[in-house]
């Protein structure tokens, strides 16, 4: 039965020969090394990130990261535990045909819990309750001393279970901060994202 509570919305058609533009993409908002660190940190309750299971082959990987100009994928299992992270470094060059020369296997059937970098109880991420009074300069400066490109951000639920709430980009914080070259002192290579998720 219909709720006859609300009375509808006014609607029409579009007219023909008038023209309807796409939006523009929403600017975001101009910051500095003493800007709070959240305006720099991407919201995974607003921009959930791209996870897919360990049983994702790597072309489809590689598919999703380009189609949502991902850097990388989280790895989470049917509970959405996070199990890993997958790179474009991981899926692509020397790491999976060394993953498939170990494994047996052609390449072509690898899957992303074969090179993916295991997620460990000892990983390095930033808290939120620390993020939430801290400045752009000190994310920066975290990241350096991390020799990371990026670094998940966790918060804690009730049973005080970490929950993962975000992420802080290297290349994303440079972008907004109008930098147009990433920064020279933090190397962005495969071995320093293993170091930034722990050893």
């Amino acid at each position: 039965m219909p709720d006859t509570r609300f009375k509808p919305l006014p609607w029409t058609r579009l007219q023909r020969g008038v023209p309807c533009y796409l939006p523009k993409a929403a600017a975001r908002p101009s910051v500095d090394i003493h800007s709070p660190a959240l305006a720099v940190m991407t919201d995974f309750q607003r921009q959930p990130p791209i996870t897919v299971t360990r049983d994702t082959s790597l072309e489809d990987a590689n598919k999703l990261m380009a189609l949502g100009h991902a850097h990388y994928l989280l790895v989470a299992d049917e509970q959405k535990h996070l199990l890993g992270i997958v790179t474009e470094a991981g899926t692509r060059g020397h790491r999976p045909l060394a993953a498939a020369h170990r494994l047996g296997v052609k390449p072509a059937e690898l899957v992303v819990g074969d090179v993916m970098i295991s997620k460990h109880d000892d990983a390095e991420v930033m808290h939120l309750r620390d993020v939430g009074s801290a400045r752009v300069g000190n994310v920066l400066a975290a990241l350096r001393e991390l020799g990371a490109p990026f670094c998940l951000v966790v918060d804690h639920d009730e049973e005080d279970h970490h929950v993962l709430c975000g992420v802080f980009s290297l290349s994303q914080i440079d972008r907004q901060l109008g930098l147009t070259s990433p920064s020279e002192e933090i190397a962005q290579t495969f071995s320093q994202v293993v170091s930034s998720l722990g050893h």
